[in-house]
Formats: structure tokens, sequence, C-alpha cells
């Protein structure tokens, strides 16, 4: 293993490799709360590309590393094995290679190698175990689009709170990662998938360190303040630390997406991801122009962009992003837009799996118990 202090820089500068559009605000100048979240990052988990990206509104920054941290890093109700395996196979389905290997990477740490190189394969998961993989072919058959079968929710309802947050931060980290970062920054040696699955591996065994720390729970909760949890995102509450992280989240990207994104734009993004049940969108692009009757100028760019990347992140292209980029390739502000059209459809992602569950829940409770007929022992003569 390599000397923890040139482990963390080799991450740090490979995290950066394949970053575009935007750039990490450097490590030496950074202060105030951008310093706290380095810091923080560093001590509990590994600065990354994924997070350092929005690093140029440390607002933003902070928001998503909360949410990801108290959701997704900290054990409650659901071990982080699990957590980091449902995300490595929601991160293809979302096509974020770069969130995808360094996914695979974690649960090879984990010690699951078998389930690791299953996800890595995207075969049929019988190498993993049982219960982690009706948890991954959950996860798989609910974030496909069209999917006409998906199994009974694998979580008890303590455990959907954790559940959702993990599955709505990753979300978004896949769709502002799909945009900002180019690719992976493990490639295959000429192009055999043997090769990067033993460099993932390997990867894997660097990362161990960041997981043997037990994190303490609802730590990063001061990096913002407090803020009320929004009504769609209720199904939060039963777990009060993932309840504050998401409602602290939510209140800072609509902060910092005040002076970016006009009303017109929120009802016109708002209006589609409502009318959307997570159906597969059409191969052509021309889908979303329904939805744009009305807008205008950067206006046009910054919705096409949102709605597309909501409902279909593997149809962004560089196209989209440039228009909302302009002449003055803006980073403050292209941060700020891109991290609330990310936000707002992983928000309608978690919100249709929640509404799934809650029916299952209530059909549960409506059907009539199993009565089992009881005959007394016959007594002995």
């Amino acid at each position: 293993m390599l000397p923890a202090q040139f482990r963390f820089w080799l991450f740090d500068r490979m995290s950066v490799k394949t970053m575009r559009y935007v750039s990490a605000f450097p490590d030496r100048q950074a202060e105030g709360l951008t310093k706290e979240v380095y810091d923080m990052i560093r001590e509990d988990f590994f600065r990354n590309g994924s997070l350092t990206s929005r690093s140029k509104v440390p607002e933003l920054m902070a928001a998503i590393w909360i949410a990801g941290r108290e959701s997704m890093l900290v054990e409650d109700k659901v071990d982080r094995t699990s957590k980091d395996a449902i995300c490595a196979v929601l991160s293809q389905i979302n096509d974020c290679p770069y969130c995808e290997d360094m996914l695979v990477s974690l649960v090879h740490a984990s010690g699951k190698h078998d389930a690791a190189e299953d996800i890595f394969e995207r075969n049929g998961l019988d190498s993993t175990d049982p219960q982690l993989r009706d948890r991954l072919k959950w996860v798989r058959a609910i974030s496909t689009p069209g999917t006409e079968y998906v199994p009974p929710t694998p979580f008890s309802s303590a455990q959907m709170p954790e559940v959702l947050g993990t599955l709505l931060a990753m979300s978004d980290i896949n769709r502002f990662s799909h945009v900002v970062m180019e690719d992976s920054p493990v490639f295959a040696p000429l192009g055999v998938q043997a090769g990067k699955a033993l460099q993932l591996r390997l990867f894997g065994s660097e990362l161990v360190p960041t997981r043997l720390l037990p994190l303490e729970p609802g730590r990063s909760l001061s990096l913002l303040p407090q803020a009320a949890l929004p009504e769609d995102l209720d199904w939060a509450r039963p777990n009060p630390r993932v309840a504050g992280a998401l409602a602290r989240y939510a209140a800072a990207v609509e902060r910092e997406a005040a002076s970016v994104v006009s009303p017109q734009v929120r009802q016109a993004v708002v209006q589609s991801l409502a009318a959307w049940q997570g159906e597969q969108m059409p191969i052509s692009r021309s889908w979303v122009e329904k939805d744009l009757a009305g807008l205008a100028g950067e206006d046009l760019d910054i919705a096409r962009l949102a709605i597309v990347l909501s409902k279909a992140p593997y149809q962004v292209d560089g196209t989209l992003a440039d228009a909302v980029l302009g002449d003055e390739r803006d980073e403050v502000r292209f941060v700020r837009i891109l991290a609330w059209a990310s936000f707002a459809g992983a928000r309608r992602f978690a919100n249709l799996i929640a509404h799934r569950s809650a029916q299952e829940d209530a059909q549960s409770i409506a059907r009539p118990p199993v009565v089992v007929e009881q005959h007394a022992p016959e007594l002995a003569n």
C-alpha cells in the first residue's frame, strides 16, 4: 500500500484528470467554507472530482458533501457496502463512467470482490451474496427507464430514508459528473476489459483506509445553516439526521440558483418533470422541444439542458453544455445552473421511488393476514 500522504495526493490528481468546463479551486488557496469542506472530505473520505468540481461555489460543494456523507457514508440502518454497490449500479444506468469506476473500487475496498466484479461485468450478479444480489437487482430495475418488472423493495421502511437519500445524492452526482467529467481516469490498457478490472481492484486496495475510520454521524451538518425540509422530501423525516442533511442540501441549491435560473425556467422544468413517470425517452432529443414553448435565449438553453439531464442524462453532450456556458465561460454561473438542473432530476427520481415504496407499504397493510389454523396437540395415552 502506498504511503498515506502520497496516496491521497495521487487520488486528488487522478480525480481531476478528466475534468472539463470547470476546475477545482486550488487547495493551497482554500479558506473559509472551502477549506472546511476540503479538510472534512480528506479526513472522512478522499478528495475527488465528483465533489471538488463544485468548489467554485463552496455552498454547493458543502451541500452535496453533507447529503452524500450523511446518507451514503455514515452507516446507520444500512451497511456502507450495500450503499456503495447500489450507487455503482445506478452510475452505470446514468452513464457516469467516472462515478461507476470509483464506486466499483469502493466495493472492492470492502472486500466484496465477487460483487464488485459482477457489477463491473454487468452480468446476472450470480456471484454476489443473496441479500446484496436482491438489492442490486432492485436498483438496476428501478433506475432503468422503461423496465416492465421491478421486484419488491428489499429494504425496510426504517431503512428507506437512508436508501432514498443515498440514491438522491448519487443521482445528482451522476448527472453533474456526466457533464463535467469527460471520462473515468482509469483506462483499460489497450482496451482490454480484464486489465481495467484488475486496475479497479488495485485501486480498491488503496481505498481500504477510507473505510476503517468510524464516521461521526451528523458531523457535516454544521457546515450549512439549518433549513426546513421541503414537502416533497418528507419521506426523509423518519431519520432526523438524513432529513437535516437533505434540508440543508435543497436550501443551498435553491439559494444559489436564485440569481441564474429564472421563474420561467423553473416552471418549465417542474412541469416537465411532474409529467414524467420514469419512462424511456426517445432516441432523438426532439422530445424535449414540446416542453420549451415560450422560452427563448439563455432561458431556452438552461431549460433544455435541465430537462434532458433529468430524464435522459446519457443524451447530454457538449452542445447542450456549451450553449449554457456561452462565450463568457463563467464557471461559477455554470456550476450554479448545473447543480440546480442535476438536483431537479435527482429529486424527481428519488420521489418516484418513494411513491412506489409507499404504495407497496399500503398494499401490504391492506392485504388481509394469513390465518394459520392451529390444532391442539394430541394428549399422550
